[in-house]
């Protein structure tokens, strides 16, 4: 394990994986279970995961993005594709029923926040396909710094949605939030690329420039 500060900073998109190091079963899932430490609205959780492992399904969604991005698709032993389940409110009252069991919820709060939820997603589908893109989003930077703090190098890849929904047969439930390649580093990769001042991107009690 790494220290966090150093997987946080060293943290880079790679352009080359070694394509010949698997990664176990056993460890997709522990990096999924890390990934799902991240936060979500009412404690929702609206991620969803898909692990490609399989050559074939790799050699399919290379199609999907760009030309810079195929050999990352191609070569990465280990793909996730970050879901959002637009109706992830639909099993809240189970989440919050078992909540208040552990005693980490008063029920009438948990009552409050189920009508709550049930109102504000319910009635807007805009609101709910943001809840469920920003749920997905949190659960894959964090998906991200746990691959690193096992040795593994990531890359976030764009992608035609359309086309990756119909590979992988996803329904019209989920919304796909990232393409994530995953593997051990091959020589090649860049360093971190700079970042922008902290002038350039923090305000105090205003709004940037």
């Amino acid at each position: 394990m790494s220290d966090f500060l150093e997987v946080l900073y060293e943290r880079t998109s790679a352009e080359h994986f070694d394509s010949a190091t698997p990664i176990s079963v056993q460890e997709i899932k522990e990096l999924i279970s890390e990934a799902c430490q991240a936060p979500s609205a009412f404690n929702i959780q609206h991620w969803r995961f898909i692990a490609v492992t399989d050559e074939r399904i790799r050699e399919r969604l290379k199609g999907t993005t760009i030309a810079p991005n195929q050999e990352r698709v191609a070569n990465a032993p280990l793909i996730f594709l970050i879901l959002g389940d637009l109706n992830g409110y639909k099993r809240l009252e189970g989440i919050l029923d078992e909540t208040v069991h552990a005693g980490l919820l008063p029920r009438e709060v948990a009552d409050v926040w189920l009508t709550m939820a049930n109102g504000m997603y319910g009635s807007d589908p805009r609101l709910a396909r943001d809840e469920a893109i920003r749920s997905g989003s949190l659960a894959a930077m964090t998906l991200m710094l746990a691959a690193g703090n096992r040795g593994y190098v990531t890359c976030p890849i764009g992608f035609n949605s359309v086309q990756v929904m119909e590979i992988l047969s996803i329904s019209e439930q989920h919304v796909p939030v990232m393409m994530l390649t995953v593997g051990r580093p091959a020589s090649g990769n860049n360093a971190r690329r700079p970042r922008l001042p902290l002038d350039q991107v923090l305000a105090f009690n205003n709004s940037p420039e």
